[in-house]
């Protein structure tokens, strides 16, 4: 097939789109493919082969939004692009793709016909879940388009900025698992925030944090970033935006709640409302973006401050200047063990050694050690207090077998550790064999016994990691 070039349009985004003719006279339009990729690379040749086998399974939608199949590849002069029926309103409206900001209303709408599109999405696979806000065209009153995201995604690496794309994947997706109706909807979540403020809800500096921030942090409320945007709407975006697909609401509950944010005018925020947020706005950005500092401080501060700790650990160990000791002859073998819960409890490693024969209980003394180093180091670098370690339901008893002359004790506790990147909770059992030294009662047995473990992911936004 001949074209002819008769005109060119540019999205705000950078794409363009062309009006061309056959030799017949008939219209089309016409998207060059624009790839990094030169015409002559083998690579280039075949992402041609494999979108002509794409071109080959159309995909018939017959709701809303108007998904758009491209007929062939075909070139206009030296340009090769895909060739798309001619579509009036796709044509008129092309130059206000990739607008900055879309109104509430707009944003309503994209959310009602990617929702009906969900089914079918989840059905044809990934490429159809992993579609991008730069796959949606406005068409006036309309509603939206899709660009046929198989195609999109294909093109997407070998077009400038293209790396973005696969930023709208579910943290689930992008841990190995396979795309759900849940993942969707996150990807979903992702577009209407794109669209109803300008931003992605995550920081695009470089990669490493903007993963980091999607696995770790929740999103803005999208009203401090434009305040006209209603309630009903934030709220469904950030419903969308759970990091645990579990939390995040189904389909039909996503429907539901949008046709009751625009029954009760929700979408758009009233005056007030908008005032507040506007005057809110950059307390809460300055906010998130503190806590974001704070813990890539800490991860840049990792391994000096390991070395920081085996230093300083050494001086915890060698010197004692200073420490009143709290037990006595008169202490009895009870309050010996109390000493050491209180010191374990608070951290205190100088305490901790004072009630245990010499040899007994390094693991104790190495975790609280370690831990309360850590955290005069976290205090001095990032100027927070953080609880490192909590005991918490401690109950002793004597052991069976206990005589006077012989204490035996019973410890029962329940442990939780913050071990930076995981809380660690334990249920323990301590068995404690009392002995005399130098007329004092000292611990001269000490085994420990787990019960139960449980390890959970600790995230920035956890006031115990970071307390403003």
């Amino acid at each position: 097939m001949r074209l002819i070039l008769k005109e060119s349009r540019v999205g705000q985004d950078g794409a363009v789109l062309c009006l061309v003719a056959d030799e017949e006279g008939h219209e089309y339009l016409f998207e060059p493919l624009n790839l990094t990729l030169s015409p002559k690379e083998k690579l280039y040749v075949e992402i041609l082969r494999e979108l002509r086998q794409i071109l080959g399974t159309p995909v018939n939608w017959p709701g809303e939004p108007k998904v758009f199949s491209y007929l062939a590849v075909e070139k206009c002069g030296t340009e090769t692009g895909l060739l798309l029926p001619y579509h009036q309103e796709l044509w008129t409206h092309w130059p206000e793709k990739g607008g900055a900001v879309a109104e509430p209303a707009a944003v309503a709408a994209a959310a009602r016909g990617l929702l009906s599109l969900s089914p079918v999405a989840v059905e044809l696979g990934p490429a159809w879940t992993a579609f991008y806000p730069g796959d949606l065209v406005p068409l006036g009153a309309a509603g939206w388009g899709l660009l046929d995201p198989r195609v999109q995604q294909l093109l997407a690496p070998y077009r400038k900025e293209g790396e973005r794309r696969e930023l709208f994947t579910a943290p689930e997706v992008r841990a190995g698992l396979s795309g759900t109706e849940a993942a969707y909807l996150y990807t979903l979540g992702l577009t209407l925030y794109q669209l109803a403020t300008g931003e992605f809800p995550f920081p695009l500096q470089n990669r490493r944090e903007t993963v980091t921030a999607m696995l770790r942090e929740e999103p803005l409320d999208p009203r401090y970033l434009r305040p006209e945007i209603g309630a009903g709407l934030a709220q469904l975006i950030l419903n969308l935006l759970q990091r645990k697909p579990e939390l995040r609401p189904e389909v039909q509950a996503c429907v539901s709640a949008l046709e009751q944010a625009e029954a009760g005018g929700r979408l758009t925020a009233d005056p007030e409302e908008a005032a507040r947020f506007r005057a809110a706005a950059l307390p809460a950005r300055e906010k998130a973006a503190r806590k974001r500092r704070r813990y890539w401080r800490w991860q840049r501060y990792k391994w000096p401050l390991a070395i920081a700790v085996a230093a300083v650990i050494l001086v915890v160990l060698t010197g004692r200047g200073g420490y009143d000791e709290k037990i006595t002859p008169e202490s009895t073998p009870l309050e010996v063990v109390m000493v050491f819960y209180d010191a374990l409890a608070r951290l205190d490693a100088v305490q901790l050694e004072e009630p245990l024969i010499k040899g007994t209980g390094k693991e104790f003394i190495n975790l609280v050690t370690v831990l309360h180093v850590t955290s005069k180091m976290r205090q001095a670098y990032e100027g927070i207090n953080v609880t490192l370690l909590e005991l918490k339901n401690l109950q002793v008893s004597e052991a069976a077998g206990s005589t006077p002359e012989a204490p035996v004790f019973t410890a029962h506790y329940h442990l939780r550790v913050n071990f930076g990147e995981e809380y660690v909770d334990q249920d323990r059992r301590d068995h404690l064999v009392m002995v005399k030294k130098k007329r004092e009662w000292r611990i001269g047995e000490l085994k420990t016994e787990i019960l139960t473990e449980e390890r959970t992911p600790l995230f920035p936004d956890d006031q115990v990691l970071l307390t403003d």
